[in-house]
């Protein structure tokens, strides 16, 4: 199984590995029972995976790896979008990011475009978990696999206009990730973040100068 930035697994946190630079993972990372985030990062050791854990605030976010072999269940950020969770949501109508998401889901489904949600929103539709507050960004992933124009970029932010929260979209490359807003703007290149790394580039579905 493949997975991608953003998904989430379910496993048993007490396997998972700590990196070189910290050797020792804290306690609330293996005690926990919530799934951890897939991290955009190529792992040399095989049958390993980097993963992101959330913790009970902003402060606890603790990078590790998962070995495959202990991934129970998986989700990804369009399976979330497919369930509609968020329909039957008790803060739909109060909470800002629920209601920039009622805007967004309209206008990008007008596109017809597959679309997925991560963040705290994404967190707390998968898992019944409290994540999202008052001032929590609303933050979605585009999958391209085929080049959006500049052009429609552009009139996409046009459309989606003012929100009640901050809003961040990437566009899911076949080659990495970036964020809509940079590739709707004029610079000539843009920043895609890759499992290698940083790059530059001027087409997103090409190649690039790693930063």
């Amino acid at each position: 199984m493949m997975w991608l930035a953003h998904d989430l697994l379910w496993l048993d946190r007490f396997l998972l590995v700590a990196g070189a630079e910290k050797p020792d993972l804290p306690d609330w990372v293996t005690s926990g029972n919530g799934p951890v985030v897939v991290r955009r990062e190529r792992v040399s050791i095989a049958g390993l995976v980097a993963v992101g854990v959330r913790g009970a605030n902003k402060n606890e976010r603790c990078a590790a790896y998962a070995p495959l072999s202990a991934v129970q269940s998986s989700l990804t950020p369009y399976e979330i979008t497919r369930a509609q969770a968020w329909l039957d949501h008790p803060d739909r109508f109060k909470a800002p990011v629920l209601q920039a998401l009622e805007t967004v889901a309209q206008v990008l489904d007008g596109h017809n475009l597959e679309w997925g949600i991560t963040g705290s929103l994404g967190y707390e539709l998968a898992t019944g978990d409290k994540q999202i507050h008052a001032k929590s960004d609303l933050d979605l992933v585009i999958k391209a696999p085929k080049p959006l124009s500049k052009p429609f970029a552009r009139e996409l932010l046009k459309e989606l206009g003012e929100l009640p929260c901050r809003l961040d979209i990437q566009i899911e490359t076949m080659t990495g990730a970036m964020a809509l807003s940079e590739w709707a703007g004029k610079s000539s290149t843009v920043l895609i973040k890759t499992e290698k790394g940083p790059f530059l580039v001027a087409n997103p579905w090409e190649g690039g100068m790693q930063l």
